[in-house]
């Protein structure tokens, strides 16, 4: 697939994503601090979203403008979230654990996704069949060792993140 197909196809989302970073870059600048920072905050995480979704449209196969216009949407959402952690420290020092909940939960899910096309697996869980009382215990428990494990690994690593990024804030101003 060319870059021009691709932006043909998607220009909604990117479009979409246009537009949350304008307001995310005008609203930081409200007269009520926090307001501007609770809304550029969520514009932001709109970018994430509409990104994620960007990236799910990608074919396997691309033109070399296609991949790297990939990898240029990727450097600059990773440097616009770097720079969201750096700017909304306030915000970042009380909930960096909530994005790391769910960073940790990705990784997870994404590392045990493949054991579940093993059959004995599939078998204990019930993939793919109506389910018994025993395996919707078990999927529900295992959903819940996942969430605990993630929300205490991430309530683990926020501190030193934290401590790092106010040093990364603290060397550029």
């Amino acid at each position: 697939m060319s870059l021009k197909e691709f932006i043909n196809e998607n220009h909604s989302l990117l479009s979409a994503m246009a537009i949350f970073a304008t307001i995310a870059a005008l609203l930081g600048n409200l007269p009520i601090r926090w307001m501007g920072i609770v809304l550029s905050f969520i514009s932001i995480a709109g970018i994430v979203i509409i990104w994620h979704e960007i990236k799910s449209q990608l074919p396997e196969k691309m033109s070399p403008k296609l991949f790297i216009f990939r990898y240029i949407l990727l450097w600059g959402l990773g440097a616009l979230i770097f720079y969201w952690l750096l700017e909304f420290r306030d915000i970042w020092h009380v909930f960096l654990f909530v994005p790391l909940t769910i960073l940790f939960m990705y990784v997870i899910i994404s590392t045990i996704q493949p054991i579940r096309e093993w059959k004995i697996i599939r078998y204990v869980f019930g993939i793919g069949k109506e389910k018994n009382r025993f395996q919707k215990a078990l999927k529900i428990l295992v959903i819940a060792v996942v969430a605990y494990s993630s929300l205490y690994l991430a309530a683990l690593f926020s501190v030193p993140i934290n401590v790092i990024l106010d040093g990364i804030k603290n060397a550029f101003h």
